[in-house]
Formats: C-alpha cells, structure tokens, sequence
C-alpha cells in the first residue's frame, strides 16, 4: 500500500474539477470491467469509481485492477459503496485512491484521514454536510439527486462554498440537465447507469459505450468551459 501525500489529494480533486465526470462501474466479469476502464481512458476520463458489491471478490477484483491498469498512466480508481471503515481499510491497502460511501460514517473518515485518502461521504442535508466538513471531508456526494435536486444542491454550496460538490442518482445526459447541476455548483457529476447501460454492455456494444461517454464528457466540457467564459 502506498501513502498518499495531500498534494496526491489536491491533483486528484483538482482532476475531478476539470473533467467534470466520474463513471462509476462494477461488473463480475474481469474482462468486461477492463473493456469498460479502457474505452473510458480512451475517452479521457483520468478518475473512475468502482462500486464495492458487499463481498471479498469484488475487493479481489479491485486489487486486480489495480495492477492491471498500471498500463493507463495517470488513471486513477478509487472505491464507491463502501460501507464501514474496516472495508474501507481494505480497499485502501489495495491501492484505492478514494473512497466513497452512500452515508456519513466518522469512523470511515478516521481511516481515510490515517492514509491520506480523500473520503467522499453522500450527504443528503446540511446538518450532514455540516458534519462531513467537521470530519475532514473536501468533497461530498449530494444524493439522491433525483430527489432533493439541483436546488438543494445550490443551497448547499451557498451555505458551505468551501466544500465540493458531486451530485449522484438523478443526473441525466442531456446537456439541460447536465448544465443544471453544474449552474448549482457542482464540480462533477457521478454517472454510472446512464454510461454503462445493462443492455449495452450485455451485448458488449463497445461502440454505443464509447460514443455515448465520448459525448457526455464533450457536454460536460462545453458547459465548463462556457462558465469560465462567463466569469471572465
């Protein structure tokens, strides 16, 4: 396990910033998750999230990645769906960059805090987002997003313009959409379903994979570099 120093942890937020994307993905099957890394890459995409599925071949999986993806320099992949600190431990001894969850857990901040590791709880208040500043976290996930929407979000970076904010669950492709989140503030999106679709990637239509997330990360681009226009 390496240590990760705090400007590791700036670059890696400051990536995020700037590709205003983070797939996340997860399949059983080794070579589909390899397929999927690489048509990412090809892309662009430099951060991906691999969702933990709650048993130890998926951290097997992981730690498998890890190795196999040396060949992508600059990929970085941390872990989603984790759920307590002692996985958390785990993923970060085998060699996840960040870890994500879907709820505030101070002991799992404890941990990342030891290593490091930039920690990413999901937040679904202000009171959570207040304790997940209190508790060390730059970065937070607002979810659902489908349910508490771009206005909560703009609410949260109101109240707190310090911490940065993904969006999770409720974020669409189409550009409105997508240009909705980021005018509340977000600095990426979290995107997972809607890039990896269960039909396409069944039928390993690479193509419609590629061109879909090729597409969705141009947008994203576009409508970043539209802001910065606008605040210049």
């Amino acid at each position: 396990m390496q240590k990760f120093l705090a400007s590791q942890k700036d670059e890696l937020l400051g990536t995020m910033q700037a590709s205003g994307i983070i797939p996340v993905f997860h399949h059983p099957s080794a070579s589909t998750l390899m397929e999927i890394i690489s048509i990412s890459y090809r892309c662009g995409i430099r951060v991906l999230e691999f969702t933990h599925q709650r048993d130890s071949r998926g951290l097997r999986l992981f730690s498998w990645l890890i190795e196999e993806t040396k060949q992508f320099p600059g990929l970085t992949l941390g872990a989603g769906t984790v759920l307590d600190p002692v996985t958390a431990e785990r993923y970060i001894h085998a060699g996840a960059n960040f870890i994500a969850s879907p709820f505030l857990q101070t002991k799992t901040a404890e941990v990342c805090a030891q290593h490091n590791v930039l920690w990413m709880p999901g937040c679904s208040t202000l009171e959570d987002v207040k304790q997940a500043h209190e508790h060390g976290a730059e970065a937070v996930t607002i979810l659902s997003g489908n349910i508490l929407g771009p206005e909560f979000l703009r609410q949260v970076h109101k109240e707190f313009p310090q911490m940065l904010l993904i969006p999770s669950s409720g974020v669409g492709l189409r550009e409105n959409n997508l240009q909705t989140w980021f005018d509340a503030g977000a600095i990426c999106v979290r995107l997972g379903e809607a890039l990896f679709s269960k039909e396409a990637v069944a039928v390993r239509d690479w193509v419609k994979i590629e061109t879909n997330l090729y597409s969705t990360l141009n947008t994203i681009l576009r409508i970043k570099k539209s802001k910065t226009i606008s605040i210049l």
